[in-house]
Order: structure tokens, then C-alpha cells, then sequence
């Protein structure tokens, strides 16, 4: 029997907890979610943390721990993690600095313009970001999506 590498089971394993955490999160069919790993633990826990919220309630103006609004679930997570983001939309905008589309990486912010309010959400990879929905909780949506390609404001980084 061939022994594996530990670096397997170290890149492997984060991974296969989120999809488990998420599966079994959701009601219903669950949504699969591609998880690209990071070079980076930070961004890495940023995501594991984030995802691990999965189908907790939306409630505005709700910082957490068992309810949340859009700037209060990205302010729950990154706090988890040691990094004090600004509580609100508009100044959590402001935080970091711009990237490109092409230069996005998980744990990256994603901030959008739907009528007159700002919503923030944070990437999981390249195309999915996870946020909180005032009509499905802590949900994962496709930034390619009609809907959310249209409100796209920015991505932003608060990692480095």
C-alpha cells in the first residue's frame, strides 16, 4: 500500500470540512461549493470561518453569533481571525485596498450596489462568494449571476 504525503491530508483536509460543513448546513439539496485553497492561512480561515456559518439567519442589524446582516457577518469573521474590520458597508469600502477581477483570492471582499444600499459579501474562490441574504441567511451566490454581475461595485482586500 503506497503511504501518502502529510501535505495531502494538510491541504486536503480543510477542504473536505468545509464541503462537509456546508452539506450539512443546508436545507434541502445542499449547493456545491469549489474550495480553491490559499496560499495563505489567514485567507484560509477567513473561508473555513465564513463557511461554517452556512444557513444562519439574516437580521438587520445583527453582528453575530447566531444572526446577521451583510457588514456584521464580514465583521464576525474577520474578528475570528484577529483583524477588526469597520462595522458598517459604507466604511468597510473603504478598508484595504482595490483588486482587479483577475487577482481575486478567497477571503477577498466583494461589495455591491443593489438600489440604494451597499452589501458586502466575502469570495470562497474565484466565482462564489458567501454573504448574508436578507431572504436566505448566511447563503453562497455566483458573482457571474445576472443579478449580482449588474450590482458589482469591487473586490477588495483587508489581507495583504
Amino acid at each position: 500500500m503506497e503511504k501518502r504525503p502529510r501535505l495531502f491530508f494538510k491541504c486536503t483536509l480543510p477542504i473536505m470540512c468545509l464541503l462537509a460543513a456546508l452539506f450539512l448546513s443546508g436545507c434541502g439539496t445542499p449547493k456545491k461549493v469549489k474550495i480553491y485553497e490559499s496560499t495563505s492561512d489567514i485567507r484560509n480561515k477567513v473561508v473555513e470561518t465564513a463557511v461554517s456559518l452556512h444557513g444562519n439567519p439574516y437580521r438587520t442589524g445583527a453582528k453575530g453569533s447566531n444572526a446577521f446582516d451583510c457588514s456584521g457577518f464580514v465583521k464576525f469573521v474577520f474578528k475570528k481571525q484577529g483583524l477588526n474590520l469597520p462595522v458598517s458597508t459604507d466604511k468597510q469600502i473603504k478598508a484595504g485596498s482595490e483588486v482587479s477581477r483577475d487577482n481575486v483570492q478567497p477571503g477577498d471582499l466583494v461589495f455591491f450596489k443593489i438600489k440604494k444600499d451597499l452589501h458586502v459579501g466575502i469570495m470562497i474562490n474565484r466565482k462564489e462568494f458567501i454573504h448574508a441574504s436578507k431572504s436566505r441567511g448566511i447563503a453562497v451566490d455566483d458573482v457571474e449571476a445576472t443579478y449580482w454581475r449588474r450590482s458589482l461595485l469591487e473586490f477588495r482586500t483587508v489581507l495583504g
